[in-house]
């Protein structure tokens, strides 16, 4: 615990007790993209100028989670990873705040009088994104926040939107540009590529016992599936071991098996092993063909026998 208003915090400092002053980078930060990183470089900026340790105060579950259920957006990474890549953009520490009902119904005042007095630490300065909003229904804004980080003697920088050729950058944006298939467009956005998280179920076995392909089927958890199809990926286990995968997204056609849900299939090249169970992260690189049905098992085994060959040579490409 670091004070009332964070659950936990987590460092890549060698000391671990609280800094004695900080500035803090506020957002949830879901995607931990180009634009969410400006606005840790703006608090980097801000720590230096005033002597204080940089760090991401960020929020778990999602405040639309809590207030707006129903319209909840898909998380693009699990908080571990987001904490992970908000640690390497530069900060010192990441700091959750745990958001409930209690949380969302504090006003703007409320939540900035704990944040104040709740950080275990002296708040030095604030950078959000111009667009953030806090408190009960949204009321705080980037106006109220410069003139009360004025009141109390703390930098403020609030960061406009990152602009591109194709727009804005968003994690709405990078939502909409993976569901519609452009993983050149989202990677652009974050940095990286678009990935998939979750953790290895049972399958039908077919790709195993008829296809001689062996398949991981995920459970996604975390993430946004693009369009159906086969994908060159890399699968990435727990322990950060990367193996060329062939992925597939769809409902399995070939087989007839009425599938209800679309399923996510890995093949992962050159390796041996049981992953059930397993956490699994997938970064999809490219989209190689649509899923379609084949006359035959036989049919389907020699295009996957094609797809590996060009999964191997991107993957290649990406290392």
């Amino acid at each position: 615990m670091t004070g009332d208003f964070f659950e936990y915090r987590v460092s890549a400092r060698k000391d671990s007790t609280l800094p004695e002053r900080i500035v803090a980078a506020v957002g949830v930060f879901d995607g931990v993209h180009l634009g969410h990183r400006r606005i840790v470089d703006a608090a980097s900026k801000l720590a230096a100028e005033t002597g204080a340790v940089p760090v991401a105060l960020t929020f778990d579950p999602h405040p639309r989670e809590v207030v707006d259920p129903a319209n909840a957006p898909r998380l693009l990474l699990p908080l571990p990873e987001r904490v992970r890549l908000l640690l390497a953009s530069g900060v010192a520490e990441v700091r959750v705040a745990r958001f409930n009902a209690a949380f969302a119904a504090l006003s703007p005042q409320e939540f900035l009088e704990r944040l104040w007095r709740g950080a275990g630490s002296q708040v030095c300065g604030l950078a959000v994104g111009e667009n953030w909003r806090f408190g009960a229904r949204g009321a705080g804004d980037c106006a109220l926040l410069k003139q009360e980080c004025a009141a109390h003697g703390a930098a403020f920088a609030a960061c406009p939107l990152l602009q591109t050729a194709a727009g804005p950058v968003s994690s709405s944006a990078i939502r909409s540009a993976t569901a519609n298939g452009e993983l050149d467009a989202a990677r652009a956005m974050q940095g990286r590529p678009v990935a998939l998280y979750g953790s290895v179920t049972g399958g039908h076995r077919a790709a195993g016992s008829v296809l001689k392909h062996p398949t991981a089927n995920l459970k996604v958890e975390f993430g946004v599936l693009p369009p159906d199809g086969v994908y060159a990926a890399a699968a990435v286990l727990p322990g950060g071991e990367r193996f060329a995968a062939a992925v597939n997204i769809g409902f399995a056609p070939t087989f007839g098996w009425q599938e209800r849900e679309r399923r996510v299939e890995a093949h992962l090249l050159d390796f041996d092993g049981d992953l059930y169970d397993t956490p699994l992260k997938l970064e999809l690189f490219k989209f190689l063909r649509a899923e379609r049905a084949f006359a035959s098992p036989e049919e389907l085994r020699t295009a996957i026998g094609h797809d590996t060959v060009e999964v191997k040579a991107v993957f290649s490409l990406e290392q």
